[in-house]
């Protein structure tokens, strides 16, 4: 029997009062996809950070070919040859696409010279993904889905024999999916050993040989997929089976109209977009990369401007010149990108919930603690948070329980108008039903809900309507009844 390429043997770490990983072991080999699946809070970032070299583990060992290795830093990794694809992005924003993929292993030349041997190499890596990016593009100009993409070439730049993916699709659309996946495929068949981490389970059926569950820091299983079903699988990481098709929708009674828009433009970006959404009601955008949706978000949130058209709001014509006054008129945002724009994540869980009524709370430049303390326990139960109090810092919770923190937020804010952009990105299945359930609590209230997200069947199972968008502009228009795949997803190249 050949030795595995890497074994995780017997990991424990700890943090006071939380017990992170508990004797956790599991192998992997060459030319295999071992899928590493839980709920959010189940250990999987923690061991991945052990993995990296990134968090020292209390006791445990990793060997790579048979070989105890320590990995007390991410080069040391890195120079054992194994790579990590972060979820969250570890990017430069004012460095260009080639340099970001390349950073720390420019060649030697002129300035001029290296730049366009970095764009040239770039682009090869962009082509074997199948994707179309300006290698000279500063980072800071793409879309969130396009920065995961270049942390996607980033890792592969480095030609790793342990590839380690951590939900590197989470942004991603089917096609691109579709390419990864395949890109994964040829990876395992040169030879390398790759660890795959995914909340999307049909991704884990399709591309894993193996999967090992975490549960609250142990490992409950390991299986291989063969004759495993997707449900058996759910089962094992919550311990209840999972039902296809499961949404928390409600049918609900619809009011006014919260916010129009009418005719909105802005030059080179979108053109001639319409819309309304009543009190109470679900409206989803669908659209593939590059279409635009998350650009007419931001500009009803006031973060881009418009140079033509007018938005509304409770009937009002307004003007949004920035995100504080959008928030004035009511309109809450609950951004993609959790950790950079949803969170502040050196400070705490209450003061990241009480963060959008400190005015309400403020007298005298001091905060009335014990009203902010009882507004964020009531929050913390009802969404279900897990946290050891609210003193703990919002970096220290699982990605889910963050993008709870982030609803919360707007809840206790108390606004009509809410924007949630891929709320359940990164999020394990059982947070996932627990953040719809809370959004679908907001539309009860009567607020109005504008939503984009990656996955088109949570879409579908959320919202009341869907409007479809292609290169800038409305393409489609589809009622609750009238919802289908195929017919939305056609609307997509219209």
């Amino acid at each position: 029997m050949s030795t595995p390429l890497l074994e995780v043997e017997s990991i424990r770490k700890t943090y006071p009062g939380v017990v992170a990983l508990s004797d956790v072991t599991f192998d992997l080999k060459a030319g295999e996809v071992h899928a590493l699946v839980g709920e959010n809070g189940a250990g999987k970032s923690t061991l991945l950070s052990v993995m990296n070299g990134l968090v020292a583990p209390d006791s445990g060992e990793i060997r790579i070919d048979g070989r105890p290795v320590v990995l007390n830093d991410p080069t040391v990794a890195l120079a054992n040859r194994l790579a990590l694809v972060h979820q969250e992005l570890v990017l430069c924003p004012n460095l260009s696409v080639a340099e970001n993929i390349f950073i720390g292993r420019e060649p030697a030349g002129r300035l001029g010279k290296t730049r366009a041997m970095l764009n040239r190499m770039a682009k090869d890596l962009l082509d074997e993904i199948h994707v179309s990016l300006d290698p000279s593009r500063a980072v800071g100009e793409l879309s969130l889905n396009e920065q995961q993409i270049v942390e996607i070439c980033r890792a592969l730049a480095s030609r790793p024999r342990v590839l380690v993916f951590d939900e590197p699709t989470a942004s991603l659309n089917e096609d691109q999916v579709a390419h990864l996946l395949a890109i994964i495929r040829k990876l395992k068949a040169n030879g390398l050993g790759i660890v795959y981490v995914s909340h999307r389970l049909s991704e884990v059926m399709q591309i894993s040989d193996r999967v090992t569950v975490l549960r609250d820091g142990h490992v409950v299983a390991t299986r291989d997929i063969d004759g495993l079903s997707e449900g058996a699988l759910v089962a094992l990481m919550v311990g209840r089976e999972h039902k296809p098709g499961q949404s928390a929708y409600k049918e609900r009674r619809f009011g006014d109209v919260a916010l129009e828009a009418k005719g909105i433009g802005k030059a080179g970006v979108f053109d001639d977009i319409s819309m309304q959404v009543r009190a109470g009601e679900i409206v989803g955008i669908a659209g593939l990369l590059g279409c635009q949706r998350e650009a007419v978000v931001r500009a009803i949130f006031g973060d881009q401007s418009i140079d033509r058209g007018e938005i509304r709001v409770q009937g009002r014509k307004v003007r949004l010149r920035s995100p504080r006054d959008a928030i004035a008129f009511g309109i809450g945002f609950m951004p993609a990108d959790r950790k950079r724009e949803g969170l502040v994540l050196p400070m705490s869980v209450g003061d990241n919930i009480g963060m959008t009524i400190l005015r309400r709370l403020g007298r005298l430049g001091f905060v009335k603690r014990r009203q902010r303390n009882a507004t964020a326990n009531g929050l913390v139960r009802t969404l279900a948070i897990k946290t050891n109090g609210l003193s703990q810092l919002a970096s220290q919770l699982s990605g889910g329980n963050q993008q709870k923190i982030v609803i919360g937020k707007w809840i206790a804010r108390g606004g009509d108008i809410v924007i949630a952009e891929d709320p359940t990105r990164g999020v394990d299945v059982g947070a996932k039903f627990e953040i719809w359930r809370a959004i679908q609590g907001l539309a009860e209230e009567g607020k109005a809900i504008l939503l984009l997200t990656t996955e088109l069947q949570e879409m579908m199972d959320a919202c009341d309507r869907i409007l479809v968008m292609s290169r800038g502009r409305v393409t489609g228009h589809f009622h609750r009844k009238d919802f289908s795949a195929e017919a939305i997803a056609h609307c997509f190249v219209a």
